[in-house]
């Protein structure tokens, strides 16, 4: 680097995952075009500069570690780059690419799909495939900081040696609190780890005694300072306790050998499995309603193409949601930036949204040998269902396929106490004879809508949507705490249905209370922080009423 080096401080500790996390790697394979990040002996790793990004991005959303100037703290730390010339600053925090622990690990692959806005079908060319580490996956974590001798001083009280001790103790005490996401998908529920086993082992090298010692590993090792509060991120949680009004899915992309649609499940640590709503399904159903409630108001119909409507999604809905980057296609969920999510760039390089959903779990759950035996229980002939097929061996077949169907009740029954579910059969309808169409029968495995839920939970960066400003310097971010509070509204009303098979019936809710909480908000934010939202609707707070109004006048100047 360069510079002469104080106090070196490391931190080495255990990254484990306590939820499904993606980090991209370059191959694509036959089940998974979205695979996760190899090291050169092929096993699943989290790269350094995936973590650097992440940790950055974290420490810049703590208000008295942020701002845009190089020596503001959090750039002064990681280091800042001069576009088109030669200047910057070096990193003064460095993390090691943290390495699988234990055997490799067999990535689990999730489905996606993009919603047309116009059809409400499947969009085109939007189905892909992303490969995920299981929750449980067990990473070793390095990081080093230095504190410079040399270098210009920091935008900070009590300059390099304060900046350096604050920063490591702010980032260990965010990790060890699971507060900060790592990989892609954030906004989708992905990338929960926390970290864990932590020592610290501090030594001056700029004496000669502490060098050698460093350098001969005899520097002693100590555990983290206590864990206390987390510092105030500027980020509003926003907890939805709700229930099933009936049966609740989403479909598993493999088909059962008995049922033909599955509910989407997660395998837990425990070898325990669980009924899973993930949190891409529930931020898609949310953002379409933003959209429909922003494109009312303007009168204007969704594009005709699925791109379009992530490039240039409605006021309100970008910073939200993100928006796409244009000139290229991305995922549907919203728009890449670097690991740091700093981008404010606009709708040229793209937004990603300040809105994070997270994954929701059934409160019971059943061993998953349990569930692989439902998996697993199969009529002793496959059926061809051919029309030319003999009486009698359609027959045989029809008797197989009733026992193996019993044989799934009977393993049902066992895991009624804990997830109740039952198969329901469906037939599609001939619209010439009226009668039951050829091959149109299929049957789905129902969960009941007395199966318990965890909360929703959703995270809003108050301190990126500060920052939102397209290539004009403008901004719809006033706009966003209304449209908000619009959605959670219809979502507590029943307009919306979560999962599989909403226009039949299924995915019916009703919410039973959402509140708020964060510290270190920016307005109009913090005024909903220890509210409910019956309570905000019932009596508005003047900076929620200041919002509304100023969502009332953009939309009346529209019309």
């Amino acid at each position: 680097m360069g510079q002469s080096t104080g106090e070196r401080i490391e931190i080495l500790g255990t990254l484990v995952c306590v939820g499904p996390v993606h980090v991209g790697g370059w191959d694509t394979t036959a089940e998974a075009s979205l695979t996760v990040a190899r090291d050169g002996t092929g096993r699943v790793c989290l790269p350094g500069t995936s973590i650097a990004g992440s940790l950055r991005a974290y420490l810049g959303g703590i208000h008295r570690f942020g701002g845009t100037a190089p020596n503001d703290p959090a750039n002064a730390l990681f280091g800042t780059v001069v576009p088109d010339s030669r200047d910057g600053s070096p990193s003064w925090l460095r993390v090691d690419d943290a390495h699988l622990i234990g055997n490799d690990v067999v990535p689990v692959v999730r489905d996606g799909v993009g919603i047309d806005r116009r059809s409400g079908s499947a969009a085109a060319n939007f189905l892909y495939t992303r490969q995920l580490l299981p929750a449980g996956t067990r990473f070793a974590l390095r990081i080093v900081a230095d504190t410079p001798t040399g270098a210009d001083a920091p935008n900070y009280p009590g300059g390099w040696p304060r900046l350096i001790d604050d920063a490591v103790a702010t980032l260990v005490a965010g990790l060890r609190q699971g507060r900060v996401p790592i990989g892609a998908g954030r906004g989708r529920g992905l990338g929960r780890v926390e970290l864990r086993d932590v020592t610290v082992r501090r030594a001056d090298l700029s004496d000669p005694a502490g060098l050698v010692g460093w350098l001969a590993g005899r520097t002693p090792a100590t555990g983290p300072a206590p864990e206390a509060d987390p510092p105030p991120d500027g980020r509003l949680r926003i907890t939805v306790r709700w229930k099933p009004l009936g049966p609740l899915l989403v479909r598993d992309s493999v088909a059962g050998t008995v049922v033909d649609t599955l509910p989407l499940t997660e395998m837990a640590v425990d070898d325990t499995v669980r009924l899973l709503l993930p949190g891409s399904s529930i931020r898609g159903t949310v953002r379409a309603h933003t959209e429909r409630i922003v494109r009312t108001l303007r009168r204007e119909d969704a594009p005709e193409t699925f791109d379009e409507a992530l490039r240039r999604p409605p006021p309100g809905v970008d910073v939200l949601f993100g928006s796409a980057p244009t000139g290229r296609r991305t995922d549907p969920d919203g728009a890449g930036t670097d690991g740091a999510g700093v981008d404010t760039g606009g709708s040229d390089s793209g937004w990603r949204g300040v809105l994070a959903f997270a994954d929701c779990h059934s409160v019971e759950r059943v061993p998953a040998e349990q569930w692989n035996r439902i998996l697993a229980v199969v009529p002793d002939r496959v059926p061809d269902g051919s029309k030319a097929e003999p009486r009698e061996q359609r027959q045989e077949r029809n008797t197989e396929r009733d026992r193996a169907r019993s044989a799934l009740r009977t393993t049902l029954d066992k895991i009624r106490l804990a997830i109740p579910l039952d198969v329901s059969d469906h037939v599609a309808i001939d619209r010439w004879t009226g009668g039951a169409a050829d091959h149109r029968l299929f049957s789905v495995l129902d969960p009941a809508g007395t199966v318990a839920w965890d909360p929703i939970q959703i995270e809003v960066d108050t301190a990126r949507l500060a920052a939102s400003t397209d290539s004009a310097g403008a901004t719809s971010a006033p706009l966003a705490l209304p449209l908000l509070l619009l959605a959670l509204r219809d979502l507590r009303d029943g307009w919306l249905s979560l999962g599989h098979g909403g226009t039949r019936g299924r995915g019916q809710i009703q919410v039973t209370e959402v509140t708020f909480a964060g510290d270190g908000l920016v307005e109009p934010w913090r005024s909903l922080a220890g509210n409910t939202l019956d309570a905000i609707l019932a009596d508005p707070p003047p900076q929620v009423e200041a919002a509304m109004t100023t969502w009332q006048s953009t939309f009346e100047e529209a019309a």
